[in-house]
């Protein structure tokens, strides 16, 4: 069988699947067109009582070259895709989150795949921010005090950060370093481009992956 079926994200209808006749051929242009990872222009004729429409053409808009070519950058890639096709229902169009998809594809591609960890994380942050989940890091969530001394708390449950005087509130948030929430609280306002500047410790990393995982699980799965 040489036909294909893809799952898109676009700009006007969301998140949707389409059938392409012929896009296994070997020589065929519309298969290329249609690999991971493309930036594509594509329409389809709509048909009453189908249940999968089919694409009538497709065009290349930007092929991210770089993300092929590197084990790691295509690993953090496909973390990005599978995280929307899981978490993305049906075709309910999101022209921010579009955006922000073609973005962390941009900053993949143009960084170091050392790099690849530091966006990743900074496309979550902002995924939960274009989902109405946005996490409360500048400060606590509880008191809205931004405190400089004592230890501070995730919650997953409440969705933020605890000073010391409001860690009663949930007994499940856990201590964090200072160093790891300045970093995600850096991450979630710079640009996707930006976040490739920055390093972090092996301390921070398993801090801020923690913290990521508590997070999703709760508020986005």
């Amino acid at each position: 069988d040489a036909n294909l079926v893809v799952t898109m994200y676009t700009r006007q209808l969301g998140k949707v699947k389409r059938g392409a006749r012929g896009a296994r051929k070997s020589k065929s242009q519309r298969g290329a067109a249609l690999e991971p990872f493309t930036h594509v222009s594509m329409s389809f004729r709509r048909k009453e009582n189908r249940d999968l429409q089919t694409l009538s053409q497709v065009d290349v808009v930007k092929s991210f070259l770089h993300l092929g070519e590197d084990l790691m950058r295509m690993s953090y890639a496909g973390a990005v895709s599978e995280l929307v096709n899981r978490l993305v229902i049906g075709e309910e169009p999101n022209p921010q989150l579009f955006e922000l998809l073609r973005g962390v594809l941009e900053a993949l591609d143009a960084a170091e795949p050392e790099s690849g960890e530091l966006i990743f994380w900074s496309f979550r942050l902002r995924f939960a921010a274009v989902s109405g989940y946005p996490p409360q890091l500048a400060q606590c969530i509880s008191c809205d005090q931004a405190k400089e001394t004592g230890d501070v708390y995730f919650s997953p449950g409440m969705g933020g950060v605890l000073c010391s005087s409001c860690r009663s509130h949930d007994q499940e948030a856990f201590v964090i370093t200072r160093g790891a929430l300045r970093l995600l609280t850096d991450l979630q306002r710079v640009a996707l481009s930006q976040a490739a500047r920055y390093r972090t410790s092996p301390q921070s990393r398993r801090e801020i992956n923690r913290i990521m995982r508590a997070f999703f699980a709760y508020h986005m799965e």
